[in-house]
């Protein structure tokens, strides 16, 4: 069974941009997207066209997150999307996050939450069977300006097994 899934911006980003969304529905589902992601991903598009948005695709599910929901967290200088996707996760037990940035994958672990980003997208992908190769998809990202360092790199194309 599938697990549900709170996605950040990044997420979003990053797998449109090299033409891996689809492996989000297959990994996961529901697929939740928090109100702020969508306005942040909205702004992206005023810069870039190509910056997918999450309410052309039939099974991403646009949520809207409330103060109460917010409020439940600690104080935190997380931006919008993270504190949303955050607080959404954890207030409706939703157990994985969609986070890239390290204080926000720290803030939610240290609730409970499970935390998976781009990079462990591809490599639980590539370990189902999805994608036959990590490295094309992990260099694709960097092109795209994703920032993944050196170690990161090595250790993920280690667990994929193309060290």
């Amino acid at each position: 069974m599938k697990q549900p899934l709170v996605c950040d911006t990044t997420l979003w980003l990053y797998l449109g941009r090299i033409r891996q969304i689809d492996l989000l529905p297959a990994l996961y589902g529901p697929i939740y997207v928090p109100e702020p992601v969508l306005l942040e991903l909205d702004m992206g598009r005023l810069l870039r066209a190509d910056t997918l948005d999450p309410r052309t695709l039939p099974w991403a599910k646009p949520v809207s997150v409330t103060g109460s929901d917010l409020a439940c967290l600690p104080f935190n200088r997380l931006g919008t999307g993270e504190r949303a996707v955050i607080a959404y996760a954890y207030t409706h037990q939703i157990v994985v996050a969609g986070l890239d940035d390290l204080q926000a994958r720290q803030l939610a672990e240290s609730l409970g939450l499970r935390v998976i980003g781009v990079p462990g997208v591809l490599l639980r992908a590539k370990r189902v069977g999805l994608l036959r190769a990590l490295r094309p998809e992990l260099d694709a990202l960097i092109f795209q300006g994703f920032r993944l360092g050196s170690g990161l790199y090595r250790e993920v194309l280690e667990l994929a097994g193309e060290d």
